[in-house]
């Protein structure tokens, strides 16, 4: 099988970025996971930089979404899963996974955007200020502020300034993505998590929420799931190769798909495994 060339896209992305001093805003330290007797993560390292987005790769049920959905704790929802390690979330130094740590304040500091578009069955605007009034900001004024400000985020508020009563629903697949987006921007979050936010939308809405994600990385942390290794190399500033539960490699975007260290990284990102 042919090589997939992703060079020239690293290249046209890295030539307009300037180098900047690395800052971390989460680290992953020697992290375990169990689905009951099943041990899905074993001792993951991962460094997450500060306004970068970080990308998690590798083929089906090597661990990626298991990996992104520990930073917001949606483990906890279901019986016997358990941790073990830490993530530490900066600058404060929290650990996400510890037992004393309440899922629910990381859940506010750390928002989600998952595959599909999953809008709540209310009001556009309700569902950008579901998370405000969960913070206990209940002031109309405010509330009016914040929901234009995170569509604007999101790159939605032209389209939709004139339909904030409309309910969710009626709005395209790609728009209800960039809705859940904004929702997950209006509670200001330290970090972002995407799981696959491209999978179902058609490539028009693809490029649309692409050219989002950079954008938002000006701003804000981002770590996001992608099977796709084109759409890794045009947004990810670091990559990690993930397979069987195990971090194989991490490093940055452009020597992973350029000259990864691994074979096994090479193999999987020229499409000879995987």
């Amino acid at each position: 099988m042919k090589d997939l060339d992703l060079s020239a896209l690293i290249e046209a992305r890295d030539g307009q970025k300037p180098e900047t001093e690395p800052t971390l805003r989460a680290n992953v330290d020697q992290l375990n996971f169990w689905y009951g007797d099943f041990q899905a993560l074993k001792n993951i390292n991962l460094p997450i930089h500060d306004k970068k987005v970080t990308a998690l790769i590798g083929a089906s049920g090597c661990g990626k979404s298991t990996l992104l959905r520990c930073f917001n704790r949606m483990h906890d929802l279901y019986h016997n899963n358990r941790y073990e390690g830490a993530i530490t979330l900066y600058p404060e130094g929290d650990n996400i996974v510890g037992a004393k740590t309440d899922p629910m304040l990381i859940r506010l500091r750390v928002g989600m955007v998952f595959q599909k578009p999953n809008p709540f069955p209310k009001s556009i605007y309700e569902n950008v200020a579901a998370g405000l009034r969960i913070r206990g900001i209940n002031k109309r004024t405010i509330l009016d502020d914040k929901v234009e400000a995170a569509l604007t985020g999101a790159a939605l508020w032209d389209e939709v300034k004139d339909r904030l009563n409309e309910g969710a629903y009626s709005l395209s697949g790609g728009q209800q993505q960039r809705l859940c987006i904004a929702r997950a921007l209006a509670p200001e979050p330290e970090l972002l998590l995407l799981d696959e936010p491209t999978s179902a939308l058609d490539p028009i809405a693809t490029a649309k929420v692409e050219d989002l994600i950079e954008k938002l990385a000006d701003n804000i942390t981002i770590l996001i799931v992608t099977h796709n290794m084109q759409q890794a190399a045009r947004i990810s500033d670091h990559v990690g190769y993930m397979h069987l539960g195990e971090m194989v490699e991490f490093d940055l975007a452009s020597r992973i798909f350029v000259k990864p260290s691994k074979e096994q990284t090479r193999a999987y990102v020229t499409g000879r495994f995987g």
